[in-house]
């Protein structure tokens, strides 16, 4: 299970084992939060404190649990507060980043049912 802390008086990801007890295993390094595992278990996504999205490969399972360095994969925007702002896909390749448009009048428009329109034509 991942979970973020401020034991170490900023926030960080760890890891421990669910729902047996066991070891605890830091993840990020620099401060993080919103982890999110990939959906193959190999690594785990969080959100660095300079809105990078970084990636940890992780290795093996209770006491040989191993994590690697997390590493940046690029920088998102700042996001919404009140949920997670990011997801993954189930093939860890992209991401639904939610963020603020931090426009007054910006307006988002979703089309339902294009595909009845394009055949009437």
């Amino acid at each position: 299970m991942t979970y973020c802390s401020i034991e170490s008086g900023r926030s960080e990801v760890y890891v421990v084992p669910f729902p047996d007890p066991g070891g605890k295993w830091q993840v990020s390094t620099g401060g993080g939060t919103w982890p999110r595992w990939g959906h193959n278990g190999k690594k785990i996504f969080y959100l660095s404190p300079d809105n990078k999205i970084m990636a940890a490969e992780v290795k093996g399972s209770g006491a040989g649990f191993e994590v690697g360095k997390g590493r940046a994969l690029f920088e998102s925007r700042p996001y919404r507060t009140g949920g997670a702002p990011f997801d993954v896909t189930p093939d860890s390749q992209r991401f639904l980043i939610d963020y603020s448009l931090q426009q007054p009048n910006a307006a988002i428009t979703l089309v339902v049912n294009w595909d009845a329109e394009v055949k009437k034509k």
